[in-house]
């Protein structure tokens, strides 16, 4: 199996996203063969990586602020605004001093492709400072508060099946899917976003 995660350092708690779950697919493609600054980062196939949250049970304390939600990718979420919020991310992340890499080439030239920092106390710091503009999708933000997720979890990856991706389930980073084969071309990867709207997106 193929499961399409960044590698992260052992024991870091927090797995910090790189590009945005499962509607990065066509970024992806356009920054295939960009340099990086360390020569590793990005050495696999990306899909999705996701942040462990704390649990949300819908408890505060009296006179506790409600928590701010992040910013939400949705299907219909252009890839220009997409990329514009994963930027705002990286860029927080890059002034609270983590090591970051760069794409050099073409349209994306000077833009930030992903973490290279490998000091775990650094990123659960910067975390904290950047944590909410950290753009989450749907199925993430299903994961932590919908209490019929499992439900529409299951229904997202029956019909990406249906339609011949090749998927399978991440019951330990939830809100997210390995493919078992690598990337999937542009003509099924489509179906990413199809089956999570009629899967997620409440009409």
């Amino acid at each position: 199996m193929h499961t399409i995660t960044r590698p992260r350092p052992t024991g870091l708690a927090r797995r910090l996203t790189v590009l945005i779950a499962l509607t990065s697919l066509t970024l992806l493609t356009a920054c295939d063969g960009e340099s990086e600054s360390s020569g590793e980062a990005g050495s696999k196939d990306v899909a999705s990586v996701t942040r462990e949250d704390e649990p949300d049970d819908g408890k505060k304390e009296p006179g506790q602020p409600a928590k701010a939600e992040r910013p939400l990718i949705r299907p219909d979420t252009s890839e220009e605004e997409e990329w514009r919020l994963v930027q705002v991310y990286y860029d927080c992340l890059a002034k609270q001093g983590l090591k970051m890499a760069k794409n050099h080439g073409g349209e994306y030239e000077g833009t930030y492709k992903g973490i290279l920092e490998q000091d775990p106390a650094k990123i659960t710091a910067a975390n904290k400072v950047c944590g909410g503009k950290e753009p989450e999708t749907l199925p993430e933000r299903a994961a932590r508060n919908d209490p019929e997720y499992h439900d529409k979890y299951d229904k997202w990856l029956t019909c990406m099946r249906s339609h011949g991706l090749k998927v399978q389930a991440t019951p330990d980073e939830p809100g997210v899917f390995a493919f078992e084969e690598g990337l999937p071309p542009e003509s099924k990867a489509k179906w990413v976003k199809k089956c999570e709207a009629e899967a997620f997106v409440v009409n």
